[in-house]
């Protein structure tokens, strides 16, 4: 069996060629071909097979595989071709069953020959095996892309080092109509140019070879603005002074390739001047991040487009990791070299000039250190000439900001550049093209199993141990790495007693003695100390916060400055790492900046100074849920609200829409704020905030929070002595009950807040919670005494001069009157409630009203008449974002389609009214 794909693919068996599909089971097989005895990723299948993958695509590589294997199998039944290897699938064959395999064998012989005659001869027997150009008749544009355009390269270079022998064999006009042809369909390719002109002046053309040179020069300088490279500059002046070098001693020095493809000797004089190979080592342990990698390594290998990554995180995230797993994936497509440098960006060693950074390197790329130029422009001018025709990858590692990098990028795109840093360098993004990649923490599953690698010799580990640490590490993994070696290093050391450790001294514990790489407090020192005053000062006022999610208004009122100035400053703490954005102008400070800021804060603002920036968070929220409230609730609240000074500034919200979206986002931090606020012992902040948001509580129906936070409210009320606010809690605390299905409880409830109200003498507050103990006497199914809530109510909010509460028990009598099947009463009731609940009503009600009346009809056996009204209910709770109303006007719909015997329809609605159940928990 022989596979090739050195031109068009073909499977040849013995003397017969085996059909392979067309489409993209001939696109796998080629894939798979390619990377012949090496997995290749269930992701970088897909990317190969579709250029918009969909969410099926997994499943549909998993069918194409099995066709395949099919397929195969009908040539030879006893052998396996493709197997299953994690994290994909590999092709498993014998290396001379490949062309492309057998190619780079014999490449590799020839390199290894030191008799140039017999080097010609293995080169030209390997250039044999080329059919045309690689996967000409494979339809992937990704394939094509990132692997039929390195085999090209490689099989120009190979033309390259057959040359290289031939003229130290002595082969010189024979070779100079080729190498002409050779460089009209490579112009810029300067190996070719330095082979032309040594043929021609070993044939004792020295004028022709002066006068390619100067062609090259012109082209050169035309297309690209640089010089010839130093290789062709010294053949130039050999020429000039009647020297013609010796390419038999020359040949000497050509050593073997790295890689694929490989250096040789350039018209005589050494083409492949040293190839640096200065990456660090891979990280064993390396855990997380697959698709990113395989992604990023695609991306890499591809030579079409200028290839500048910059890969930026908060400190201790693994961007160097990351980069130097992702340079040791793709060195092979670099074969003259890898690069790597640590610029201190972030260090407490000072920062590596650009300029020394250009000395280190254009040394390790063999340029003789007396013709280096001082001049910073100089030495990147000269490294761009030295890169011009080499394929060399390049890290910068730790860089501070985009000039330091600059200087040091090559001008081709056959070199890639990756560099890290803890900004985002937003400047090499938007200025030089580059592809900005963030590196967040680790998942959780993704911190255990690399805790689970590094503690693999403790054995008194359990599961939940590793997920315990995993959180208290914040999924960074410098952190978990540093809380294992305490383990590995300690064996008298338990895990219960480092979580204990951990849970008080976090930042502490997260530090190897005596080790300055191995601290998070350092690390974060590092990017802290880098701030600009105002940045920094914002970010300490951030740790004042009670949760580390945030908005940018929130920022404004902690910071104390307008919403401009804290855009601005947040948008730096972003570009350096300290805080995550989660769209839609939301941030999140990371869990252990958020602890470094909190010790950092203590000393670093007064008392006063943590005191007023709490209180006009306090404000902030107070006064925003104020205003957002009066979108949902037309009444007004039992209670007096507070007036909002003018130094207090709020969200503004033109809509419900904008207010409910606002209350949905800020759902975690409103109930930690009305926490933080009994903590502080502002009673009236940590009662009025759970009152006003009611109205939001009632319309999601997020039960938990709402018992929370009212739960909190009616300690705060007590310790205030505020019985109206008392009693206006205790209110909504049976709304909740009855609305859980505890309605004895929510009675018991009821008639404490009725009592206070009758104590106070109120009768809008007695009118309020006789609504809702109305509600949760119906519930009972108490339907007598349910009615008598709702008419003492009316009459009370009549007598008080209170149009609005009158809509709250119109609209549950509606129901009433259908549980005693008096549906005449019923309807007029819900007539009555719809126009009342448009005038005065909450949002809510209107939608309520109408389902009222839709139930009613539907009950007393109108269908069509039901069906029209729990669809304007429907329409109504979609306008409102009643999620609550919206669900069971499904609900109701799939009855009224069961009424009609249409059961696919009812069907349909049952499950979208699942969904929406399913949201409100």
């Amino acid at each position: 069996m022989e596979f090739r794909i050195l031109g068009p693919l073909q499977v040849v068996d013995g003397d017969r060629e085996v059909v392979v599909p067309a489409g993209r089971l001939r696109v796998l097989l080629a894939a798979l071909v390619c990377n012949a005895n090496r997995v290749v990723s269930v992701s970088e299948l897909i990317s190969y097979l579709w250029d918009d993958p969909s969410a099926s695509a997994r499943n549909t590589v998993r069918s194409y595989v099995r066709r395949l294997r099919a397929r195969l199998r009908e040539i030879d039944s006893q052998r396996v071709f493709i197997r299953q290897r994690t994290p994909g699938y590999v092709l498993d064959v014998d290396d001379t069953e490949v062309d492309l395999l057998r190619f780079r064998s014999i490449v590799s012989e020839a390199y290894g020959t030191a008799d140039p005659r017999k080097a010609a001869e293995l080169f030209r027997s390997a250039l044999k095996l080329w059919r045309g150009k690689p996967l000409a008749d494979i339809e992937s544009e990704a394939l094509r892309r990132d692997v039929a355009a390195p085999l090209s390269e490689e099989h120009t270079r190979t033309v390259e080092a057959r040359i290289d022998r031939e003229l130290a064999s002595g082969a010189h006009t024979e070779l100079v109509s080729e190498l002409t042809a050779l460089v009209e369909r490579h112009p810029l390719r300067e190996r070719f140019w330095g082979q032309l002109m040594s043929a021609l002046a070993h044939g004792g053309r020295q004028a022709d070879a002066l006068a390619a040179y100067q062609r090259l020069r012109t082209t050169l300088a035309e297309e690209l603005g640089i010089e010839p490279g130093p290789e062709l500059r010294r053949i130039h002046e050999m020429v000039l002074n009647g020297k013609i070098p010796d390419p038999r001693r020359d040949h000497e020095e050509d050593g073997a390739p790295p890689g694929p493809v490989g250096g040789g000797t350039l018209g005589g004089i050494p083409a492949a001047p040293p190839s640096p190979r200065q990456l660090i080592a891979d990280t064993t342990s390396f855990v997380g991040r697959e698709r990113l990698i395989d992604d990023l390594t695609r991306w890499l290998a591809n030579p079409s487009a200028r290839r500048l990554l910059v890969v930026s995180g908060q400190p201790g995230v693994g961007k160097t990791a990351l980069a130097v797993r992702l340079a040791h994936r793709v060195a092979e497509h670099f074969p003259d070299g890898q690069l790597f440098v640590d610029l201190h960006g972030f260090s407490s060693t000072p920062a590596i000039a650009p300029a020394d950074v250009l000395l280190r390197f254009l040394r390790a790329l063999g340029h003789p250190a007396e013709l280096i130029p001082e001049d910073l422009d100089e030495r990147t001018a000269l490294l761009r000439s030295v890169l011009a025709e080499r394929r060399v990858l390049l890290v910068l590692d730790n860089a501070a900001t985009a000039d330091q990098v600059r200087p040091l990028l090559p001008g081709t795109t056959e070199c890639a550049v990756i560099v890290t840093s803890r900004n985002v360098l937003s400047g090499l993004v938007a200025v030089d093209g580059a592809r900005g990649v963030r590196v967040g923490a680790l998942t959780t599953d993704e911190s255990t199993s690399l805790l689970s690698t590094l503690l693999e010799g403790r054995g008194d580990v359990r599961d939940e141990d590793l997920r315990r640490l995993a959180d208290a590490c914040g999924g960074i993994p410098l952190a978990l790495r540093i809380a294992a070696a305490h383990l590995v290093t300690r064996n008298e050391v338990t895990v219960s007693d480092l979580l204990e450790d951990l849970s008080r001294y976090r930042l502490d514990v997260l530090t190897v003695p005596h080790d300055g790489h191995a601290c998070v407090r350092t690390a974060i020192d590092v990017s802290y100390a880098a701030l600009s005053e105002p940045v920094a000062r914002l970010l300490l006022s951030l740790s004042l916060l009670p949760t580390p999610e945030f908005s940018v208004p929130v920022a404004a009122a902690v910071g104390d400055c307008d919403l401009p100035e804290a855009m601005r400053l947040v948008a730096a703490l972003a570009e350096a790492n300290l805080v995550e954005e989660r769209g839609a102008g939301r941030h999140r400070l990371h869990d252990l900046v958020w602890v470094y800021l909190a010790h950092r804060a203590g000393p670093e603002l007064s008392a006063e100074e943590r005191f007023a920036a709490a209180r006009r968070m306090a404000d902030f929220y107070l006064h925003t849920v104020i205003s957002a409230g009066w979108f949902v609730r037309r009444e007004p609240l039992p209670i007096e609200l507070p007036t909002r000074p003018d130094t207090i500034r709020t969200v503004p919200f033109d809509n419900l829409q904008q207010a409910v979206a606002w209350y949905e986002a800020e759902r975690a931090n409103l109930v930690a704020v009305i926490r933080e606020c009994e903590r502080r012992g502002w009673h009236r902040h940590a009662y009025v905030l759970p009152i006003v948001l009611c109205s939001f509580y009632l319309l999601r129906k997020h039960w938990s929070d709402w018992e929370e936070t009212h739960t909190v409210a009616l300690r705060a009320a007590r310790r205030g002595n505020d019985r109206r606010a008392e009693s206006a809690v205790l209110h909504r605390l049976g709304a909740l009950f009855d609305n859980q299905g505890r309605s004895r409880k929510a009675l018991d409830t009821y008639r404490a807040a009725i009592d206070i109200a009758r104590e106070l003498d109120d009768p809008r507050l007695e009118a309020a919670a006789l609504t809702g103990a109305g509600a949760a006497y119906f519930s009972v199914g108490r339907f007598f005494d349910a009615h008598s809530c709702y008419q003492r109510a009316v009459e009370l909010h009549l007598k008080a001069g209170n149009p609005y509460g009158q809509v709250g028990p119109l609209v549950n009598v509606t129901r009433l009157h259908v549980a005693r099947r008096d549906f005449a009463a019923a309807f007029a009731s819900a007539r009555e409630a719809i126009k009342t609940a448009m005038a005065y009503g909450s949002v809510n009600h209107p939608g309520i009203a109408w389902l009222n009346l839709g139930e009613a009809y539907l009950e007393a056996g109108y269908v069509d008449e039901a069906v029209e009204a729990i669809e304007q209910a429907g329409r109504v709770a979609t306008m409102s974002s009643d999620r609550d109303t919206k669900a069971r006007s499904l609900n109701l719909l799939a009855a009224a389609e069961e009424r009609r015997g249409d059961m696919l329809a009812a069907r349909r609605f049952r499950q979208r009214a699942t969904l929406y159940a399913a949201e409100i928990g």
